[in-house]
């Protein structure tokens, strides 16, 4: 184990055993005691200012804590990512929860800088593969965005190159902390539960019906509620950003439970990962987003291709095909959501896809006059907003693929597309060159939660969202150390 965890065999009960096991005197209970009753009153007498004193608190605490322990300065990042948009909700938006998570991510970072520099070790020890250096190479030609001629807004590149190095920063500190087998499956069992509590609270959002400040602030905004009221009911966003982004994170990490599920588990652990797979089924399938429902049979289909030689592989296929008929072809026409997931297979009759269609054959003369885009943050709402006499001002990106071909041009696209073959590339080769058969379910795992995300890009701007970047870019990590762990003394 890396020298940097000494005697931590688990951080969460290091952690407790601190906690709960140690001694505070008497003023520091009467200390805590007094903060506590002094944010309700606060609360009480000025509800938005004491949320936000409350949040800058928790802020500061994660930020010391992100300095002094990496891991677990991951992964409050992590969690945080999941529930910033929950308190926004209670605020009305008001909190710069971007720049807040950005800013916790850089310190995360900062604590590996900090702990590389005491220790005297090479920065970018870990950092030598195909993956960083097509990342690199994405976040010059971003850089490079910013003389683009089309583009009027520097704010705007800002923006979007501030995004782009803080998703390359996750995946750093994904990439240097996951040097243990050990630390990867904490990742994994942290990850699954938090969209098992994603999932099962928007099981709780579509029985029991949406809070009171969650319902203000769909109806609050004529377009957010025109989007979110589909076939007589709200889609449900659990505490994410919005159904979409909920509905392909439930996607692609019950594809990867039930990947893991594949491998040779306990009992236990199998049933687990079975009810965590439900769970985030159901949520998915209450997010009302079709894009997820058809990424599924996607990443099903990269997962049998893999491991076609496998009889577990051969049942499960058969298995979910007989599922997955039931569903489309069953005879019940009554339940709205089935409805809803019958649509997204009927690509004939979809008049958004036709929409799409539309557009991107109106627009494709466009791109090939600019090789280099319109510039980033040129279309959709945030051209209205950063760059607003601009020809893609208000043009619907309404994939993540015609995003960066419209705003980074041909090239830009190009770029993408060799960014994601490469990382896929590199998991799928590693998978056929591992002999552990733990290490090739963890690699098919990881590729086939990945190839969703790639796969839902297409027709969402589904890559770079939170919380699933930190998914997303942490499997990254995983495929490019797993190579490494895989001799015998590191398993």
């Amino acid at each position: 184990m890396s020298n940097y965890y000494p005697n931590k065999k688990n951080v969460l009960l290091e952690l407790s055993s601190k906690a709960l096991g140690g001694r505070m005197n008497p003023l520091g209970y009467l200390l805590m005691a007094c903060i506590a009753v002094g944010f309700a009153i606060l609360i009480k007498i000025n509800f938005i200012l004491g949320i936000v004193l409350a949040a800058g608190m928790v802020g500061a605490t994660a930020v010391i804590v992100s300095l002094l322990h990496t891991e677990l300065g991951f992964y409050l990042c992590m969690i945080l990512s999941v529930f910033v948009f929950y308190i926004n909700r209670m605020v009305h938006d008001i909190l710069p929860v971007g720049i807040a998570v950005d800013l916790l991510t850089a310190t995360t970072f900062l604590g590996i800088y900090i702990r590389k520099t005491v220790h005297k070790e090479r920065y970018f020890k870990y950092t030598r593969n195909p993956i960083t250096w097509i990342y690199v190479l994405y976040l010059v030609f971003t850089f490079v965005q910013l003389f683009n001629p089309s583009m009027f807004s520097v704010p705007g590149w800002a923006q979007v190159f501030r995004k782009a190095i803080s998703l390359f920063l996750i995946y750093l500190t994904a990439l240097y902390l996951f040097k243990n087998v050990a630390i990867i499956k904490r990742f994994f069992k942290i990850w699954i539960v938090m969209a098992v509590i994603c999932g099962a609270y928007a099981c709780f959002q579509q029985w029991h019906g949406l809070l009171g400040f969650e319902d203000e602030w769909v109806v609050s905004d004529p377009i957010r509620y025109g989007l979110y009221f589909q076939g007589g009911t709200i889609r449900k966003f659990s505490f994410l950003s919005d159904p979409t982004a909920f509905g392909i994170l439930m996607a692609s990490s019950m594809v990867f439970a039930i990947v893991l599920c594949m491998g040779n588990r306990t009992v236990a652990q199998r049933n687990w990962l079975l009810l965590a797979a439900l769970i985030m089924a159901l949520g998915m399938t209450y997010s009302g987003t079709r894009t997820a429902y058809v990424v599924i049979p996607a990443g099903v289909f990269l997962f049998v291709i893999l491991t076609i030689t496998n009889k577990k592989t051969l049942l499960f296929t058969v298995i979910f095909s007989m599922i997955f008929c039931v569903l489309i072809f069953g005879p019940f026409h009554s339940i709205s959501t089935v409805n809803r997931i019958r649509t997204a297979f009927e690509f004939s009759e979809d008049e958004s896809l036709n929409v799409r269609d539309v557009n991107r054959a109106f627009i494709q003369p466009y791109i090939w006059k600019h090789p280099i885009g319109g510039g980033v943050n040129t279309s959709g709402a945030q051209g209205n907003e950063y760059n607003p006499t601009h020809p893609l001002a208000g043009f619907p990106p309404d994939s993540g693929y015609l995003k960066a071909a419209i705003e980074t041009g041909w090239t830009g696209l190009a770029l993408t597309c060799i960014m994601y073959f490469i990382v896929l590339q590199t998991g799928i080769r590693g998978y056929y060159q591992c002999k552990s058969q733990e290490f090739r379910n963890m690699y098919a795992a990881s590729i086939t939660a990945i190839f969703v995300y790639v796969f839902a890009h297409y027709a969402q701007v589904a890559i770079g969202q939170l919380p699933g970047a930190y998914f997303f870019y942490g499997l990254y990590a995983v495929i490019v150390n797993l190579k490494t762990l895989e001799q015998p003394e590191n398993i």
